[in-house]
């Protein structure tokens, strides 16, 4: 999705437009879609509402270029030499997101296009389409090792650790949410143990 020219004469900030996109992102992570407005993401970023609507018609472009530009750093699909490896770092690329209030605003857009609450589905189908990309490269790795078995499903187990990590943050105390940010790794490990256990091939 463009967004509107600047005006003639008046050269674009990158600074400034990454800012605004931050605001817009923080502000939609704190209120949802029902109360999130340009003057609010103006009054988080300190300019005027004009500022926004010079490079922004609406609020679902400024919403959709602010996910594209700075939001999906998501991208996780390193061939570690194991399953346990590659999706534990999924999983901890996963549990940052969720714990940072900008991947936390993702969140929440994939949730309210779920429920129909606006209509940002090409972000949805993007982030969707990284994190079955990250993971189905890393269990068709394991196949090819020998660690699971040809022709497992892999939809279930993707949305098994998916929904893991997703449960994991939701369920942390504040002080658990500050440790996992420094200790991701000792979060995830049970999580993901699970994930390689269940893929296993049985023992002949």
């Amino acid at each position: 999705m463009s967004r509107q020219a600047t005006p003639l004469g008046r050269p674009r900030d990158p600074e400034l437009d990454e800012k605004l996109m931050t605001a817009a992102l923080l502000e939609y992570a704190q209120l949802g879609w029902g109360a999130f407005t340009m003057q609010g993401v103006a009054r988080r970023a300190g300019v005027g509402k004009s500022a926004l609507y010079l490079r922004w018609s609406t609020k679902e472009e400024l919403l959709l270029d602010s996910v594209e530009s700075v939001a999906l750093t998501l991208s996780v699909n390193v061939d570690t030499g194991s399953l346990t490896g590659d999706l534990t770092a999924l999983a901890t690329a996963l549990l940052e997101h969720f714990l940072d209030p900008i991947g936390w605003a993702t969140l929440r857009i994939t949730i309210d296009v779920t429920a129909e609450f606006t209509d940002l589905r090409p972000f949805q189908q993007r982030i969707v389409k990284a994190l079955r990309s990250a993971a189905t490269g890393a269990f068709t790795r394991a196949v090819e090792r020998g660690e699971m078995a040809t022709g497992t499903a892999h939809e279930p187990l993707i949305e098994s650790l998916f929904g893991a990590v997703l449960m994991h943050t939701l369920s942390r105390s504040h002080e658990e949410r500050e440790h996992a940010r420094t200790h991701p790794g000792e979060h995830v490990a049970p999580l993901v143990d699970v994930i390689v256990r269940s893929a296993r091939p049985p023992k002949k």
